[in-house]
């Protein structure tokens, strides 16, 4: 038993379940945050190629802003499966 009499397990527990809480919360406020952005870009792109090239905007609208939320998306999934896992070498973060 430990030192303080075993409530440091319980203690240790409520601290992890508060910042896997909140790092839901930001990680849910950086994908709305991502979204909005693509949907802003998308209208921006789409008045563009309206404007530029006749292009009827709605359409335009829905897949430029699914090409900017999706494909950054997939890239950064591509590459979180590409890193390494496992302690040797470099890291996540390393160079390369």
């Amino acid at each position: 038993m430990s030192a303080d009499g075993g409530r440091g397990a319980p203690e240790t527990r409520r601290l992890m379940a508060r910042a896997v809480r909140r790092l839901d919360a930001l990680e849910t406020a950086l994908l709305l945050g991502a979204a909005v952005l693509a949907l802003a870009g998308g209208a921006l792109a789409a008045w563009l190629l309206r404007s530029a090239a006749g292009f009827p905007f709605w359409p335009s609208w829905v897949v430029a802003s699914l090409l900017l939320f999706v494909v950054p998306g997939l890239v950064a999934y591509g590459r979180h499966n590409r890193a390494p896992t496992h302690g040797g070498g470099e890291g996540r973060g390393g160079g390369g």
